[in-house]
């Protein structure tokens, strides 16, 4: 299995190749950078992961239809148009596309589906994320991807509050979403769904960033026997 890492200048790039040197299942690492690419001449890659940035898919694209790689995309951020791609591209080659690739963080998301197509209107529902504080965006990826999947388990949207400030009365059904930045925290998420006599917290925090280069690795090993399509790491843990 040759494996290239896109972003492995980055530090989750460098994990991912640090990891995955350690495991023989993996053939050949390469890397490659917008300004950079170490790869011998001529050899096939058969898996992509990338941990870059959006503006890099064109070139993720280009290199994954000439080497008919499987592609795990761990970036966020991507416009309309970009997903737009990304779906078309899932039909030639397998795609595992995730906001947070953590197997445990993945289990919340399915979770917090599950409570809330229980409980329906019968509880606020408030969303904290936690993160260092060179993150540059809010609220994080995994926090969206944890009111997406809340909205599916209530079978609707709801109006999304980003933090409150002044004169904000709570409005029913809305779902408030908080971002906190700080030291050197590797990420934290927690939903809670909350009425007038209790309040139940679903909640993820994760100590080391490996665990993301881990998971990447679990879902290059997951695509490696499958056919083209968009997968999550829902598929992988069969939830």
């Amino acid at each position: 299995m040759n494996l290239l890492i896109y972003g492995i200048k980055g530090y989750m790039g460098r994990l991912i190749s640090d990891l995955a040197k350690k495991d023989s299942y993996f053939t050949n690492i390469y890397g490659k950078d917008q300004d950079l690419m170490e790869i011998d001449g001529g050899e096939k890659i058969d898996i992509i992961i990338d941990f870059s940035h959006p503006s890099s898919l064109g070139d993720i694209i280009e290199i994954a239809r000439e080497n008919r790689s499987a592609l795990i995309l761990g970036t966020t951020g991507y416009s309309e148009s970009d997903l737009a791609k990304i779906r078309s591209l899932s039909e030639e080659i397998p795609i595992l596309k995730s906001s947070n690739m953590s197997l445990g963080m993945n289990i919340l998301f399915s979770l917090v589906e599950q409570t809330a197509s229980m409980l329906k209107d019968k509880v606020d529902i408030e969303v904290i994320e936690s993160h260092h504080n060179r993150k540059k965006d809010a609220p994080s990826g995994s926090a969206k991807t944890i009111v997406e999947s809340i909205e599916r388990g209530l079978g609707e949207k709801r109006k999304h509050q980003h933090g409150r400030y002044g004169q904000c009365k709570r409005e029913e059904g809305e779902i408030g979403i908080h971002a906190i930045r700080g030291g050197n925290i590797v990420g934290f998420h927690e939903a809670s769904f909350i009425n007038e006599l209790e309040t139940i917290k679903i909640s993820h925090e994760a100590y080391d960033r490996s665990v993301f280069a881990e998971g990447a690795l679990v879902g290059a090993k997951f695509l490696s026997s499958q056919k083209p399509g968009l997968y999550t790491m829902k598929d992988i843990l069969n939830i």
